[in-house]
């Protein structure tokens, strides 16, 4: 045998074993997704046996009598056959890798590849008869038939299609991976343009070998780095475990009861101690007035509250803090040192912080407060926890916001934002068998309200009634009611005589600047133990007034 022909046959014997190694080590390998370990292994299985059957064509290339008749003939038809179930397994190996079961069965060139290969193996099959590809002459010698170019061009149809699969979701796979794939394509089609002209070299199945070493290099690789990445994620389970803990503990407190203020107190006593922080704390943004208030907060034992003095901070000094909340959703200070120079430097330094760390809380794409942690000493590298509650505790203030418009709708008037009836009659349901100290009440009504409805329409008559209303909100906000059309009440409570009827008085000054007309009954006592005894003597003083004004006027 010629050493040219030994060496073939050696690298295609080594070739054969390196692969048949590789099949067996993947098939060990149990932590491989199995549909991909599956063809990964036909693969390797088939390039070794191909390898094994190339060299077993060179051996008997030649050989004399029947051995060497049947073995090169059976070697040669493996060979071209072997070829086209390495490509089918590849491309198998490719469209797993890159689509989903559905997307195999609907895709077209996914179902050409199929056809290709399929193909090429009944070509090779018929050539047996036909002698299109190859033939053996008597002496036991391979030779190209005239169709033998064929033998390429159907494979490396297939290649192509898989080559432009692989461009085009080139992102569905690692670029290590999309390496040993285009080698698995390059290698061959170099080797099979070579092969075209130069007669006698197995380049093809060189090529072949050579890319299944690399597709198994390149497989084992990020097996180990899944394994490693998978250890990672162990050594961490214990700490997702607490997380989880804490997080359920979190959520239980907001929605274990109705009273949302001593639940959100709760949650950041469970953020203080999950974190060892000396403070824990909920900011809120005001959109309108561009500053930011302390609403919530809770502190360790020895820890000065700063709740008090954190209230309407311009948010200019935080605009490094809204920056990296839209950036990336936190906002961390491992070293209050490395702040200096910043607005709220000086701030932080008083309140003794040294590190902290803050997440956004969002609400339709809006930032609308952040959720801190002062010192953390435990876990401040890692935001999850934070991150996770603040979707829950965003819903939960949005709740108590809700919950607080639909209060504030129902004990206020629409038309004057004044509290209206119901809210006056929850107060005087309150007050029954209550002794009043020092109590004022008054009835006030606008005159000639009718006759501006008449004349001018309801809009005019309503425009009548905010003015009137607005001089009470201006002077005594919380204690007006408007209990009817025109009709208004004042109650205070624990208020001098002298103080509330000053008060009442501006309020009327304020009416009568406004050139609108109205007619009032004041009420004080000291002591009373019937406050709708009260108010029923101011309507009467009331009425009183209005009828003489309607006496003079003449008109209602």
């Amino acid at each position: 045998m010629p050493d040219e022909k030994v060496l073939q046959v050696a690298i295609l014997i080594w070739g054969c074993v390196f692969c048949a190694i590789a099949a067996i080590c993947i098939f060990l390998s149990s932590n491989y997704d199995r549909e991909k370990r599956r063809y990964l292994i036909l693969m390797e299985s088939f390039a070794s046996m191909l390898l094994l059957m190339d060299a077993m064509a060179h051996i008997f290339s030649g050989y004399p009598r029947v051995p060497g008749s049947v073995m090169v003939r059976i070697s040669s038809f493996l060979v071209f056959l072997l070829s086209d179930v390495v490509l089918l397994c590849f491309h198998i190996y490719v469209c797993v890798y890159l689509f989903s079961k559905r997307e195999r069965r609907t895709l077209k060139r996914v179902k050409v590849g199929y056809v290709i290969a399929a193909a090429g193996a009944v070509f090779v099959v018929i050539s047996q008869f036909t002698h299109w590809y190859y033939y053996i002459d008597v002496d036991n010698y391979y030779h190209r038939a005239p169709l033998y170019i064929m033998s390429i061009l159907l494979p490396a149809a297939g290649l192509l299609i898989d080559l432009t699969l692989l461009l085009q979701y080139k992102k569905r796979v690692s670029r290590k991976l999309l390496f040993s794939m285009l080698s698995c394509i390059v290698l061959p089609a170099v080797a099979a343009a070579v092969q075209a002209f130069r007669y006698g070299m197995s380049l093809i199945d060189f090529s072949v070998g050579i890319s299944m070493i690399i597709m198994f290099i390149v497989t084992m690789t990020e097996l180990n780095q899944e394994m490693y990445q998978l250890i990672s994620r162990e050594g961490k389970i214990k700490e997702r475990l607490e997380i989880a803990t804490i997080l359920n503990k979190c959520i239980a407190e907001l929605i274990s009861g109705e009273d949302e203020d001593a639940a959100i107190s709760n949650l950041l006593r469970i953020i203080s101690g999950y974190f060892d922080g000396d403070r824990s704390y909920i900011v809120q943004i005001d959109e309108k007035r561009n500053v930011c208030t302390n609403t919530y907060e809770y502190a360790m034992n020895g820890v000065t509250a700063e709740k008090d003095n954190l209230q309407e901070v311009p948010m200019e000094m935080l605009d490094i803090w809204m920056d990296s909340f839209r950036k990336n959703g936190l906002y961390y200070i491992p070293d209050i040192e490395e702040e200096q120079g910043q607005p709220y430097y000086e701030t932080l330094k008083m309140q003794d912080i040294t590190r902290l760390l803050a997440v956004p809380l969002n609400s339709d794409g809006k930032i609308i407060g952040f959720l801190g942690v002062d010192n953390p000493r435990l876990h401040y590298e890692d935001h999850t926890l934070l991150s996770s509650i603040q979707y829950f505790l965003t819903d939960s203030l949005k709740a108590k916001e809700r919950k607080a418009h639909l209060q504030y709708m129902s004990y206020r008037d629409m038309l004057t934002t004044l509290y209206n009836r119901n809210r006056y009659i929850q107060v005087l349901e309150g007050m029954k068998a209550k002794t009043v100290i020092k109590t004022g009440v008054a009835y006030i009504d606008i005159n000639g309200l009718k006759r501006v409805n008449d004349l001018y329409g309801h809009e005019a008559g309503d425009r009548l009634i905010i003015n009137t209303a607005s001089s009470m909100l201006a002077i005594l906000p919380e204690n007006a009611y408007r209990v009817g059309g025109d009709e208004f009440v004042l109650i205070c409570f624990d208020m001098d005589e002298k103080i509330f009827r000053s008060k009442v008085r501006d309020i009327c000054d304020s009416i009568a600047a406004k050139k609108i007309s109205v007619s009032v009954g004041v009420v004080w006592e000291e002591s009373s133990s019937e406050l709708e005894t009260m108010l029923r003597r101011a309507d009467d003083l009331m009425y009183a007034e209005k009828k003489k004004y309607y006496e003079e006027h003449g008109t209602m």
